[in-house]
C-alpha cells in the first residue's frame, strides 16, 4: 500500500516511515501539503498521514483539497497531546481516525489494517497509473513505459516490477514478494521467484549502464538501486 505522509517534524517522521515500512507498505515523506497535492495528481496513494498542523496548513484544510484530487482518500491525522475539540474538529473535517504524537507502533499499524479493511480500498480505474524512477505502470494493461520504449508484463510480473520500485534501495523480503506477487502461496519455488526476477530484469532493462542494478540479497530476498548517472556511465 501506498501511504503519503505530511509531517514538518523530519525526525518524527523517520520513525513513523520506519514503521510503515515495516508493516509491508511504502512511505512517501512530504514536510508540507502542497508538494503533496502537487504530487497527487500524478500518483496514486492509498492512505494520507498527516500532522494535525501540515507544516502550511491545518489538517482540516488539506483534507477536502486532497480529497478533491482523490476521492474517498482515508485520512489518520496526528496530534500532540490533543484536546477533545481538536479531536472532534478533525473527525469534522473528514478524519478516519486521529493519533497522538509520537506515535505507537503497534497501535498506528493497526488502525492502519483497521481502516483499510474499513474502507475496502480500491484503486479507481483512471488512477491506476505509477510513475516511478521514470519507469511509469499502467496497471489496467500490464504494461510499463521507460525511455520511449512500452513493454507489456505478465500480472506476477508487473506486480514484481512495481513492488521493487515501490522499494527502491530496499531489500524485499522472500515472503513479501510472496505475499504481494503470489497471494501468500508457499508452494511456490524460490527458482520461481528467481526466474520472474530475471524476466523483470531483462524486460525492463535494469542493468547498471542504464541507471539501475537488481541484485540477490543472499538468503533474504531482492534489492533494486538506482545508479547514479556519473556511476552509471563509469560501469559501461
Amino acid at each position: 500500500m501506498r501511504i503519503a505522509l505530511i509531517e514538518p517534524d523530519v525526525r518524527h517522521a523517520k520513525l513513523v516511515d520506519r514503521l510503515i515500512f515495516a508493516g509491508g507498505h511504502v512511505c512517501r515523506h512530504f514536510t508540507t501539503s502542497a508538494p503533496f497535492l502537487q504530487q497527487a495528481v500524478d500518483e496514486f496513494f492509498d492512505l494520507l498521514i498527516t500532522a494535525g498542523w501540515a507544516g502550511d496548513h491545518p489538517a482540516e484544510d488539506v483534507i477536502p483539497h486532497a480529497r478533491a484530487i482523490l476521492p474517498g482518500l482515508p485520512v489518520i491525522v496526528m496530534m500532540s497531546a490533543p484536546r477533545e475539540s481538536q479531536i472532534v474538529a478533525a473527525l469534522h473535517a473528514g478524519a478516519d481516525d486521529c493519533l497522538s504524537k509520537p506515535v505507537r507502533g503497534p497501535e498506528m499499524l493497526a488502525r492502519v489494517e483497521a481502516l483499510v479493511r474499513r474502507a475496502g480500498l480500491r484503486r479507481p480505474a483512471n488512477r491506476r497509473h505509477d510513475v516511478i524512477g521514470g519507469y511509469a505502470f499502467d496497471a489496467a494493461h500490464f504494461a510499463v513505459s521507460f525511455r520511449d520504449v512500452t513493454v507489456i508484463l505478465t500480472p506476477k510480473e508487473f506486480r514484481l516490477a512495481l513492488l521493487l520500485f515501490n522499494n527502491l534501495a530496499r531489500p524485499v523480503s522472500r515472503a513479501h514478494i510472496l505475499e504481494t506477487v503470489w497471494a501468500r502461496r508457499r508452494d511456490v519455488r524460490s527458482r520461481t521467484i528467481g526466474t520472474h526476477v530475471s524476466r523483470v530484469r531483462s524486460k525492463l532493462q535494469l542493468r547498471p549502464e542504464l541507471g539501475y542494478c537488481l541484485t540477490p540479497v543472499y538468503g533474504y530476498g531482492y534489492q533494486l538501486d538506482a545508479i547514479p548517472q556519473e556511476a552509471a556511465v563509469q560501469t559501461g
